[in-house]
């Protein structure tokens, strides 16, 4: 079967879309075209504003292609009720296309579930290698905090990143097993060997990997995955600039304060080598 070349597909996207707003008398949501200009870079899209006040909304007027628009939505619906919470056909009303355009990119739900993850976790790498890259390997507190850093910077962009990992890691499946061997295990490495080196040198407390991680994720994270709880209870707004970084430097204290030997005890390296 032959495939529709990229110029043409947003063009099928919309053709499509009438043809099933006009069929279709059960559809809670609206529909509306803009005026689709004669060159092939922006050709307009379908706008669909769902009727469900629980279902996150994106009415990209100018935005991604179809294929960007459908993982934006996905992750956002996975993260906000898992993946068997989750049907194809809410994914697309979400992303204003129609179904089947979904299994068009997607083979099924699982293969948008795991695309989902790859480009969700593939930002993750991309932006913590231009974060920090620059800081010498040797420097090992300042690269630890900066990893700390980074990932409050990535969870206050992306706050479905921690409830993702929570939705999924809450039970037993294939897919948690995939995300684990494919993505996290690699991910924890490079900081979990330079962690066993700071207790080895004996500036960094022996403490037990897994809780550690869990207290700097769940500490980096939440703050941002409950930001309506935050805005409600406490009356501020995670998303500003001003509280992502007022979070990141109160993270970087506590978890400091709690693995970090203060300078009075902390063993040189000489005496732990002896």
């Amino acid at each position: 079967m032959r495939k529709i070349p990229v110029i043409f597909r947003h063009q099928v996207d919309v053709l499509i879309g009438t043809m099933v707003l006009h069929l279709s008398d059960g559809l809670s949501c609206k529909a509306s075209f803009q005026s689709v200009p004669n060159n092939n870079k922006n050709l307009g899209w379908l706008t669909m504003n769902a009727t469900d006040p629980a279902t996150p909304s994106l009415t990209p007027e100018k935005g991604p292609d179809a294929r960007d628009r459908i993982l934006s939505a996905a992750l956002s619906l996975f993260a906000m009720r898992g993946f068997e919470g989750v049907s194809t056909t809410q994914i697309a009303k979400v992303a204003g296309i129609t179904q089947p355009l979904i299994h068009y990119h997607f083979k099924n739900k699982e293969a948008l579930w795991k695309a989902t993850v790859t480009r969700l976790f593939g930002r993750f790498n991309e932006e913590f290698a231009s974060a920090i890259g620059e800081i010498p390997r040797n420097d090992k507190k300042r690269y630890l905090m900066e990893v700390i850093r980074h990932y409050v910077a990535f969870s206050a962009k992306y706050p479905e990143f921690g409830q993702f990992v929570m939705r999924e890691g809450a039970q037993e499946s294939d897919r948690l097993h995939w995300l684990v061997n494919d993505w996290m295990t690699p991910l924890l490495g490079q900081f979990k060997e330079v962690f066993q080196e700071g207790v080895q040198e004996g500036w960094l407390k022996d403490m037990p990997f897994p809780q550690l991680m869990l207290l700097i994720t769940a500490t980096a994270s939440q703050f941002f995955s409950l930001a309506p709880l935050m805005k409600a209870l406490y009356h501020v707004d995670p998303e500003t600039p001003e509280q992502v970084l007022v979070h990141s430097d109160a993270v970087v204290a506590v978890i400091s304060a709690a693995i970090v030997h203060a300078p009075e005890t902390a063993q040189e390296p000489a005496l732990m080598a002896g």
